[in-house]
C-alpha cells in the first residue's frame, strides 16, 4: 500500500463499488498505489465554449456507475486534472481498475479568483502535497519559478512581470505551444499581453518547456542559471519530476473541448 493511501483517514473501497458522487470543488481519490485521481467534470460531444465545464456534471449522474452514463448521454469521458494537465480519463470504477482499492479525500479544488490563488483545500488549509499532485507546483513555487526564469533571460520587470501566472475570467483559451484547452478560471502562464503570441501557455506546456531547457537536470547549464537567479535546487527537482507518475493520458485540446 502507498504511503499517502495509508495516511488518508477514510474507508478503502474497491473501484467497482464506487459510484459517482456529489460534485463540487473536485472529487479526489488516492489509489492503493498512491495514484491521485482528481475529477473535475465531464466532456460532452457538443459542449459549447461559453460553458464553464470545470466542476460540473449532470445531477442525474450522481449515484450511478460510469458505464451507465458514458456514450448513452453523449459524454466522451471524465475530466481529470493531474500535474497541471487536463486529460480525459476513465472513472475509478472502470474495468481496468475495478479491483484496486481507493480512498476518497475530503478536499476541495480551489481555482484562482480575485481574492485567492489555486490550491487544494483540506480542513480549511492548503494541502501542498495535493496541490502539487493536481497542479504540478503550488502557486508560490510556480510564481518563484517564473520570476527566476525572467531574471535568467534578462526580462524581469517588477512592475509588470512576464512571464507570470494568471487566469482568464472571461473565456477559455488555447495554449499557444501545445494546443491544449485552458478553461475559464484555470491558471496558465502568460508571456505577453492577451492579444499577442505566447500570451496563453498551459501549465503543462510551461513545465515541459522548462524540463526541455534543463534537459531534466538541475545541473544543466540552464538549471544552474536558474539557481544563480534564486531558484532552489529542490524546486527544480520538483519540476523535473512533474508528469513522471502518470503517462499516456489524452490531453484535452482546444478542438476537443470546442468542436465545430
Amino acid at each position: 500500500m502507498g504511503e499517502l493511501f495509508n495516511q488518508t483517514p477514510t474507508k478503502a473501497i474497491k473501484g467497482e463499488d464506487i459510484t459517482i458522487g456529489e460534485k463540487y470543488g473536485g472529487e479526489i481519490f488516492f489509489s492503493e498505489y498512491d495514484e491521485l485521481f482528481c475529477y473535475s467534470g465531464v466532456l460532452k460531444i457538443a459542449d459549447d465554449r461559453s460553458i464553464d465545464i470545470l466542476n460540473k456534471w449532470p445531477i442525474n449522474m450522481i449515484g450511478k456507475h460510469s458505464s451507465d452514463i458514458l456514450n448513452a448521454k453523449g459524454i466522451i469521458n471524465f475530466i481529470r486534472i493531474v500535474d497541471g494537465r487536463i486529460v480525459l480519463d476513465d472513472y475509478v470504477d472502470a474495468q481496468w481498475c475495478s479491483d484496486r482499492l481507493f480512498k476518497k479525500i475530503k478536499a476541495t479544488v480551489s481555482y484562482p479568483s480575485v481574492e485567492s490563488y489555486y490550491s487544494v483545500i483540506v480542513n480549511n488549509d492548503e494541502d501542498e502535497v495535493l496541490t502539487r499532485a493536481v497542479f504540478g507546483l503550488t502557486y508560490s513555487e510556480l510564481s518563484r519559478l517564473t520570476e527566476c526564469y525572467a531574471k535568467a533571460l534578462g526580462v524581469f520587470n517588477g512592475y509588470q512581470q512576464y512571464p507570470r501566472v494568471t487566469r482568464s475570467i472571461q473565456s477559455a483559451n488555447r495554449c499557444d505551444i501545445t494546443g491544449a484547452w485552458i478553461p475559464k478560471n484555470y491558471p496558465y502562464i502568460t508571456f505577453a499581453e492577451s492579444d499577442r503570441d505566447l500570451s496563453h501557455i498551459s501549465l503543462w506546456g510551461f513545465y515541459r518547456h522548462i524540463q526541455l531547457l534543463m534537459r531534466n537536470s538541475a545541473k544543466s547549464l540552464f538549471g544552474q542559471l536558474l539557481i544563480k537567479f534564486g531558484a532552489e535546487p529542490e524546486l527544480l527537482e520538483k519540476v523535473i519530476n512533474i508528469g513522471r507518475k502518470v503517462l499516456g493520458k489524452t490531453i484535452i485540446t482546444w478542438d476537443m473541448a470546442n468542436p465545430e
